[in-house]
């Protein structure tokens, strides 16, 4: 069996009283020399990020993780990991980010911001300590979608608009307030492409009334009720397949009045984060994030080793959360929920395919936080999902791999499109009752 780092050593010389912080301190002030910023760094060794990545580290003792990365320290195309700390001689030894768009995130003040190009996005949305999002590549097709009083692209019916509201990114008359003059008030926006998913999103409050509305993707039909907080949150129409139609919102009390933000309609299944739009439509690119090379290669189990995350998911079915490769698609190991009753671990040597599904409870629609861990061997392989095994018995190869994908699969065409609040590698392939105990809530 592989070792964990400084595994020889007596367990105090090991990993001290506080291993995790020893580390983190090495890998902030590293990161900070090449220019990094450091998220919650005013918060310290008492961040709830030190507190998520002290936890993994101890959990999985007496072995150590050969790569830890609790996203927290960041530039325009780097994600600096936690384990092994980055030091300027490692210039191998960091995440590489591509995005060639701008994108939206949410703050640690709760509030939607601009990243430039090429910044991870570390996301607040619903969260007291963030994660990671990784998304594909989208396009808002509605139309001045934080100004819902441009006559002519939106029409309302029963609703007068006006654009005076602060927004959901703490903007002065950022968002827009509808007021509904009549029941069943509506305000939409004529959305035509060819026949596939299509769903609609905003950010909203309620100010007064019942804050009860409804959205729609579908032309006036299949309209979801939702109920308003006072306070901006995202909202959506639930997916639909149509050829073209109207998205928008209906207002169900008259004399309601609720602000309204960050309007999008979108391909596909899931809401994304925000893209502003003012008079045509505007893309994001997709996050890819990864490493690659010798030193990268070392911190990789190659005959054994355990994969490790946690994930904060928000819609299912998901693209790959971690996936470790060659570069190709042919030798991967790459882990996603397949469904919210499946895991997969996508595993293929020399192109050929070792699939291994593993049957879990179902997640809910609300989704939630989730540990997850694979051990992996030559013919033995074994997922643990917070805190219960699912162990294999299957004959399955374990495949060469360099490269290490956060949030995409080894071909870069598959994204995560959701949050990752941690990720690790062990070079050993734990026990399954270690792989059970690292996993738990």
């Amino acid at each position: 069996m592989a070792l964990g780092i400084g595994y020889g050593l007596p367990f105090v010389a090991q990993h001290g009283t506080y291993p995790y912080k020893t580390q983190w301190a090495a890998a902030r002030e590293g990161a900070k020399g090449a220019g990094a910023s450091v998220e919650d760094e005013n918060a310290g060794t008492g961040s709830c990020l030190v507190a998520r990545g002290q936890d993994v580290y101890t959990d999985g003792l007496p072995f150590t993780p050969s790569l830890l990365i609790v996203p927290q320290f960041y530039k325009e195309g780097n994600l600096y990991q936690d384990v092994p700390p980055f030091v300027a001689e490692d210039l191998t030894m960091r995440f590489t980010v591509s995005r060639n768009t701008t994108a939206t995130r949410v703050n640690s003040s709760g509030l939607i911001e601009s990243v430039a190009s090429g910044v991870p996005r570390i996301d607040w949305l619903g969260q007291s300590c963030p994660g990671l999002l990784v998304e594909a590549s989208g396009q808002n097709q509605a139309l001045w979608s934080r100004d819902l009083s441009v006559s002519g692209t939106w029409a309302a019916s029963g609703i007068t608009a006006v654009r005076n509201a602060v927004g959901a990114d703490g903007a002065a008359s950022g968002a827009t307030t509808l007021t509904a003059t009549a029941a069943s008030a509506t305000i939409t926006q004529n959305i035509s492409h060819a026949s596939q998913s299509r769903i609609f999103s905003a950010y909203m409050r309620r100010v007064s009334g019942t804050g009860e509305i409804q959205l729609t993707t579908n032309g006036g039909t299949n309209w979801q009720t939702v109920t308003l907080t006072t306070a901006f949150a995202p909202f959506n129409s639930g997916a639909q397949t149509v050829a073209s139609g109207q998205v928008g919102i209906r207002m169900i009390a008259s004399g309601d009045v609720i602000e309204v933000d960050f309007t999008q309609a979108e391909v596909g299944p899931i809401a994304t984060s925000p893209i502003t739009t003012t008079s045509g439509a505007v893309s994001r690119a997709a996050d890819s994030i990864s490493a690659s090379g010798a030193l990268v290669s070392g911190l990789i189990g190659q005959t054994e080793g355990t994969i490790y995350a946690e994930v904060d998911l928000r819609s299912l079915p998901s693209g790959p959360f971690l996936t470790i490769s060659d570069g190709t698609d042919g030798n991967r190991i790459q882990l996603s929920f397949l469904s919210n009753t499946q895991l997969l671990a996508s595993i293929r040597v020399g192109g050929a395919n070792h699939n291994y599904f593993a049957t879990i409870p179902a997640i809910p629609s609300s989704g939630g936080i989730y540990k997850v861990t694979l051990g992996y061997a030559a013919n033995n392989y074994c997922f643990a999902l917070n805190g219960v095994t699912y162990s294999s018995t299957a004959t399955r190869p374990v495949p060469a791999c360099s490269v290490i994908g956060v949030g995409t699969s080894a071909n870069n065409n598959a994204f995560f499109n959701d949050r990752i609040r941690a990720a690790a590698l062990y070079t050993t392939r734990l026990s399954n009752d270690q792989l059970a105990e690292l996993t738990r809530l």
